[in-house]
């Protein structure tokens, strides 16, 4: 009997959510974000269902790139983050990657190379200040491409820092910023929009726009849910009840004892913990379902079990084996990574090859 921990991932849910990012902006082309291993619902499962819709894929790593094409992905790939080593460009042009470019080691050895790559897309540091040339030398890196002979098409791109707050004004500068080197550029095309800004945002029409963790169904704003924005959730992690105990008001529970009971009642452990991707910081109160009731943290996380409680006083009896839903269906993943002080982007990348998957599709 294997442990019951299990990841359910819905890909027509991702599916759906692709499209609905493609609806948004119907004169852009889009990129399935895909990276760490599709945010932890499974790369080449992922890819492999969407493929005949999405036009591009995109990554972070040669490595996830060439398990697609391993995987037998035929559309084009694009690197996030460019290559890290001059080598790597071999393996771009051999495999038909596209490519970022944000320094001038990865622009003088695409150059050294010799071999024709696609597409580029020249990093512009717009205001985030992680990667990306700056305004002054943009346009260098882009003529510089262009005159090679050796890539197909240079495209311009940025990244947002503050997209998911729309009180921050911050984006629109940025966009300021990025339309301001594309007139010192001339006719490029553009790639400004995440999840965030595919959203709520007015970027440019036409390019690329990059949805990445939208296609999960998750809300890349702290105030709203996926579900809440018109998002399908991928992702039902579940478990089951191991064990049932009836503790008394003042006993205390788990390491520290750091819950103490205010009533009489049942108390459960669960199959999960930090070690299988569930957050450790998750308070007393996060919540879940057993059974289809609503029901709490009651105890520190430990690295394999959880211990819990029904809400509201309610006095179903619980049994060994009964269902446990940690986050997905009835229980937003932005809820949990609420009480966990994170984001629901870290909650469902832990999830990479940790609890067993089951796949979901229309058929």
């Amino acid at each position: 009997m294997s442990r019951p921990l299990t990841a359910t991932v819905d890909l027509e849910a991702i599916l759906s959510n692709y499209r609905y990012a493609k609806k948004l902006h119907p004169k852009c082309n889009a990129f399935a974000v895909v990276k760490s291993d599709a945010y932890g619902h499974g790369a080449v499962r992922v890819a492999q269902y969407l493929e005949e819709d999405a036009d591009a894929f995109a990554v972070a790593t040669i490595e996830e790139a060439l398990e697609l094409r391993a995987a037998q992905i035929k559309k084009p790939i694009m690197l996030l983050e460019g290559v890290f080593e001059p080598s790597e460009w071999e393996l771009c042009a051999d495999q038909g990657f596209w490519a970022a470019i944000e320094n001038t080691m990865q622009l003088e050895s695409l150059l050294a190379l010799g071999k024709p790559i696609e597409k580029v897309f020249v990093k512009l540091d717009s205001g985030m200040h992680r990667l990306g040339v700056t305004q002054e030398t943009a346009p260098e890196f882009v003529e510089e491409l262009r005159n090679s002979g050796l890539v197909g098409e240079v495209l311009l791109m940025t990244h947002f820092a503050c997209a998911d707050d729309l009180s921050d004004m911050t984006t629109m500068k940025q966009l300021a910023y990025f339309e301001q080197t594309r007139q010192l550029i001339g006719d490029i095309q553009a790639s400004v929009a995440n999840s965030a800004a595919i959203m709520k945002w007015s970027v440019p029409e036409g390019g690329w726009i990059r949805p990445g963790i939208m296609l999960y169904g998750i809300s890349p704003f702290a105030e709203v849910s996926g579900a809440e924005l018109g998002l399908k959730p991928a992702m039902t992690l579940s478990s089951k009840v191991i064990s049932v105990r009836q503790i008394k008001a003042g006993d205390q529970v788990g390491y520290g004892l750091s819950y103490q009971a205010p009533e009489d009642h049942q108390l459960v452990t669960i199959a999960a913990g930090y070690g299988d991707g569930y957050p450790r910081s998750a308070d007393h109160g996060t919540p879940l379902l057993i059974k289809g009731n609503a029901a709490e943290l009651a105890g520190r996380v430990s690295m394999d079990m959880i211990t819990a409680k029904l809400s509201d006083n309610d006095t179903t009896n619980l049994a060994i084996g009964d269902e446990v839903v940690l986050w997905g269906d009835g229980v937003p993943v932005e809820h949990v990574a609420h009480c966990s002080k994170t984001i629901g982007y870290e909650l469902v990348t832990r999830m990479t090859s940790r609890p067993s998957r089951i796949y979901l599709t229309k058929d």
